[in-house]
């Protein structure tokens, strides 16, 4: 059975950590009786926060985060709901929490009913580059599918590479990155292999055309001769040298201006999140 993580251990660490509410009731969800929480609800949430929508009455079927009428960046597509199961949780990447921060959240699905939504501390690992993060379960050809928006405006020209991150704590496991199931981007044997990750090279791969027919990537692996694992991390590798000439041309252009790990100007800056400050990266406290 997949890990979604069921609501017994969410509530423990919910006693552990700071939570804000943002939602409490019963709202019986189906494809056409969506329940919206307005943007206002997440002003505070912070990047790594976690997500976590409780339910009941669950029938077996999905539940989807929309927003602004789209899949919410940083998610994946149809969370199954398995029986012993009462909520689900995300982690807030930078372009889910600017997603929620602007447009609100959209609980959607079939055939259950929403009782409460909250937020709170989460994973720190989560930075700028993190394009998901969460658990996902690899037993045998599961396929973890992450919405296409979540590289929206990435530019590709800055990035070397794409890390998957797992507990596997092995190399000998398969594992196929696709764009759709007859585009296959790379696997374990034209990927670099570690305990911690499966890193995919974008040298030769123009990542803007594989992404333009679809929907979605797809990582499917399979645990061959080992035990199951969870995937629990997607980011991007920056290019050393973008970053290097992103630094020295916010500097010269303005000493005290943040730019972003792709070098777009920061306005608002969010806590938590890593920076480019006067030529060097810089933790927003």
């Amino acid at each position: 059975m997949k890990r979604i993580l069921l609501c017994a251990a969410l509530i423990t660490a919910a006693v552990i950590a700071s939570a804000t509410d943002v939602w409490e009731g019963e709202h019986a969800v189906d494809w056409s009786n969506t329940l919206n929480i307005e943007a206002a609800k997440f002003s505070d949430m912070k990047l790594g926060d976690k997500l976590v929508i409780e339910f009941m009455n669950a029938a077996g079927e999905v539940i989807e985060l929309h927003s602004n009428g789209a899949m919410l960046p940083g998610t994946r597509f149809a969370h199954s709901i398995f029986p012993d199961q009462s909520c689900v949780e995300v982690f807030a990447t930078p372009a889910m929490l600017a997603s929620l921060q602007t447009n609100g959240l959209e609980v959607c699905g079939m055939d259950f009913t929403a009782t409460k939504i909250w937020y709170g501390d989460g994973k720190e690992s989560i930075d700028e580059n993190t394009v998901w993060s969460g658990f996902f379960w690899m037993d045998n050809w599961d396929t973890l599918e992450i919405t296409k928006n979540s590289f929206t405006d990435v530019d590709w020209s800055k990035f070397t590479a794409i890390r998957f991150y797992s507990e596997a704590n092995r190399t000998d496991y398969i594992i196929n990155v696709m764009t759709t199931w007859d585009n296959k981007l790379g696997d374990q044997t034209t990927m670099t292999m570690t305990n911690e990750y499966a890193e995919l090279s974008l040298s030769g791969i123009d990542m803007a055309a594989a992404l333009e027919g679809t929907d979605r990537l797809m990582v499917q692996c399979n645990k061959e001769g080992g035990a199951p694992f969870n995937f629990t991390q997607i980011e991007l590798v920056p290019d050393p040298m973008a970053v290097e000439s992103i630094s020295a041309s916010g500097q010269s252009a303005d000493a005290s201006k943040k730019f972003d790990l792709q070098g777009r100007p920061v306005a608002q800056p969010v806590k938590g999140t890593v920076y480019i400050l006067n030529g060097k990266k810089y933790l927003e406290k």
